[in-house]
């Protein structure tokens, strides 16, 4: 078999096979009754009418592919009636005969609709676990049922567009296969409810609104813990589950915030800007655009010390998560770079492999310290060639070239060799397959004898640092301003 494949399931209630012609066994119980059609089958099956599968086949038979299973559900609660006279009753309702009949008759090609081979047509009969007869009126047992058995199906037909006929069968079987069916195919499910009056069903969008709220409630849990990697590819696996009743628009803008956030959350300023540079501010009449705007101006061109900010709000995500090992390189990323801000603040001159300037460089030259009469203590006397960088050699350059200035910076240069422990933890980290936790982090701040809560003083401490350097506050996390928009785009629209 080979292009689109359809998949088409029907609960199977009374109302499914026409009564009108079969008027002589309108009295008895749904059970009898299809007893008495598959015991004299020659008599009716030329009066059989399905005025609900009907409909349902001959729109799903309309549309492309080939139908590769047609699925019956049906009741059946046991081979002889309970003895109470209720349950008795209730048990003369169950629809496995009907269904049978229903098999014998699609076959068969039975009011006008073609034939279907009989090896294409199932019969499922509620059932629990151990194959034992189940209520269906029981919405539990009859949902545990659909969630068994309808994935087995799935993997048999993985790219398979799915149908789900939702008319007959009680509303337990009604609710089953609504909520299992979407949790299983998603958005390749199609609810289908035939009306009596008209030929066409209806397409409900049921199974979408039923996927809406979780997929979206997923997306916002991912983004609250910073990982707008997973809310962007959830959000294109099923943007139109997500997208079911926003404003229009607010899914590509979505898009674009989350890929912003990404990049920026990993530090990769270029992509974070390439984002937002597809003109959604446009969308929604641009009702967004202030926001956009206002994420895109503050990674258009930083200036150093607005990129330290990026690194002290991403520490301080890191551990509002509790990902304490990316914790720590966020700290020895912001001590280091805080120790090159001052040299740079004081004139220091860095270079790269080739010699040119580079206020990134990872080199120093040995030419201009000279310049400024430094000597790191660890050089050899007749040691030649450009100093490599590092966090030592950048604390003893950032204190020579205060003190050339006559800047006392003893308290700054205190406060930021409180973060050794932690450097020297995340050095130490690196080199093991230990893990770390958030003892370990109070520990390497405050000494061996600190309780874990110290641990909450890191990035306070980092915050003051980053104030006495630059003169202001970190400011507010691009973060939080990123998930109250996320919010925002993801508010269904009101409705008429």
């Amino acid at each position: 078999m080979t292009g689109t494949i359809k998949l088409l399931f029907c609960n199977v209630g009374s109302s499914d096979l026409d009564r009108a012609p079969l008027e002589e066994l309108n009295r008895l119980n749904e059970r009898e009754r299809a007893r008495r059609i598959l015991a004299a089958w020659e008599t009716y099956a030329p009066r059989l009418r399905l005025p609900i599968i009907g409909k349902a086949l001959r729109y799903v038979l309309s549309q492309p592919g080939d139908l590769a299973r047609l699925v019956l559900i049906a009741s059946d609660q046991g081979d002889t009636p309970p003895d109470d006279p209720y349950l008795a009753e209730l048990w003369g309702k169950d629809t496995c005969g009907t269904a049978q009949v229903i098999r014998r008759a699609l076959a068969a090609g039975c009011d006008g609709l073609p034939a279907l081979a009989a090896e294409r047509i199932e019969v499922w009969t509620i059932a629990d676990r151990h194959g034992r007869e189940r209520d269906p009126s029981d919405y539990d047992g009859v949902r545990r049922f659909f969630e068994r058995r309808l994935p087995d199906m799935a993997r048999a037909f993985p790219t398979a567009t799915v149908y789900l006929e939702v008319t007959g069968g009680t509303p337990a079987m009604t609710t089953g296969l609504l909520v299992a069916g979407s949790d299983v195919w998603g958005t390749r499910a199609i609810a289908l409810y035939i009306h009596p009056r008209y030929a066409l069903p209806q397409t409900l969008n049921t199974t979408t609104r039923l996927l809406a709220a979780p997929l979206r409630a997923a997306l916002r849990a991912n983004a609250s813990t910073f990982d707008y990697d997973a809310a962007l590819r959830l959000l294109r696996d099923h943007r139109s589950a997500i997208a079911d009743r926003l404003i229009p628009g607010a899914d590509r803008v979505l898009e674009a915030v989350l890929d912003h956030a990404r990049c920026r959350f990993n530090f990769d300023l270029r992509g974070a800007r390439r984002a937002l540079e597809c003109g959604v501010d446009r969308l929604g009449d641009g009702r967004w655009r202030a926001d956009l705007i206002a994420l895109y101006e503050a990674v258009a061109t930083p200036d150093r010390a607005a990129r330290l900010a990026e690194v002290y709000h991403g520490a301080a995500a890191r551990y509002a998560v509790g990902a304490y090992g990316d914790f720590l390189a966020q700290v020895s990323r912001f001590q280091e770079n805080a120790w090159r801000l001052l040299c740079l603040e004081r004139g220091a001159q860095f270079i790269d492999r080739f010699g040119q300037p580079n206020d990134d460089g990872f080199r120093v030259s040995r030419a201009w310290e000279e310049s400024v009469e430094f000597r790191f203590r660890y050089d050899s006397p007749g040691e030649s060639g450009d100093r490599p960088v590092n966090r030592s050699r950048l604390r003893a350059l950032a204190r020579h070239l205060a003190q050339r200035r006559g800047e006392d910076i003893r308290l700054l240069v205190d406060a930021l060799d409180r973060l050794n422990g932690l450097a020297d933890l995340r050095n130490e980290v690196v080199h093991t397959l230990e893990g770390v936790a958030r003892g370990d982090l109070a520990r390497a701040f405050v000494g061996s004898a600190g309780d874990e809560q110290a641990a909450d003083c890191i990035v306070p401490h980092m915050a003051d640092i980053y104030a006495a350097i630059v003169g202001r506050s970190p400011g507010a996390s691009p973060y939080a301003t990123i998930n109250a928009l996320i919010e925002t785009l993801v508010r269904e629209a009101e409705q008429p």
